[in-house]
């Protein structure tokens, strides 16, 4: 009897921490992102969020039976904050490097890396100089990019505030995505344009998580694979790149 009883609470507990673990990934699992990078976040008109990575994260949630929570960040506090446990995951079009592989880990690609298609905007009908001032945003591949050039820097915390130190006259030109710096010549009514386009190596766009949370982590992962063979993530990409800028 006593055999039997013991059977019964290790049985209880085994169950116990099953519904325990199953309870922890239920619970509302916070999504940071930046809401300044069209196509991938940004706030529309009426200041909602909108792009490829919302859309995205929203569908893998609604799959993966979770609740989630949009948590608007800065971009460069934004692998920090997540590491702080301000949110559980980023996705906001970010690529994976080896130096941010050995902060967090990283979901499947769910957009192929190669060369990041990235340009250079400058004011219309001015002469350019031998030696530049180039307005990146801080923390990404084109400020890696524009320093290994060792071209003259200046950093800005959104590519916004870089296009604004542009039209201001405080740098030269922007580097940056081809698909947001080429919505911003188109409606810029001719004041700025593209001077040059090229790729940067880069690794897949994934999402990022804290290295212990590799459950939260193995969720997106099957989501984000089943996406990908059923085609969801392939017309989420043409709907939300095919306008340039992702704001159309």
């Amino acid at each position: 009897m006593r055999g039997l009883r013991l059977a019964l609470a290790a049985l209880a507990a085994v169950v116990s921490g099953l519904g325990a673990d199953a309870g922890a990934l239920a619970q509302e699992v916070r999504i940071g992102t930046e809401a300044a990078f069209p196509p991938y976040t940004f706030r529309d008109r009426a200041g909602e969020l909108r792009g490829f990575d919302i859309e995205l994260g929203n569908e893998i949630c609604r799959r993966s039976g979770l609740e989630c929570k949009w948590v608007v960040n800065d971009w460069e506090s934004i692998l920090p904050n997540l590491l702080d446990g301000k949110y559980d995951v980023v996705m906001a079009g970010m690529a994976v490097t080896a130096e941010r592989a050995r902060r967090v880990a990283f979901s499947l690609g769910y957009e192929t890396g190669s060369n990041a298609a990235s340009a250079i905007l400058v004011r219309s009908g001015e002469a350019t100089s031998d030696l530049p001032r180039v307005g990146v945003q801080g923390a990404t591949i084109h400020e890696d990019w524009a320093r290994a050039m060792e071209l003259r820097v200046s950093t800005y915390p959104t590519l916004v505030a870089a296009v604004e130190a542009l039209f201001a006259g405080r740098v030269d030109e922007v580097m940056g995505p081809e698909a947001f710096l080429a919505g911003v010549a188109r409606n810029a009514g001719g004041r700025v344009e593209l001077a040059e386009t090229f790729g940067i190596p880069s690794g897949d766009t994934a999402a990022a998580f804290r290295k212990e949370d590799v459950a939260l982590r193995e969720t997106f992962d099957s989501a984000i694979a089943e996406m990908l063979a059923d085609g969801s993530i392939a017309a989420m990409t043409d709907k939300w790149f095919q306008a340039g800028d992702g704001t159309e």
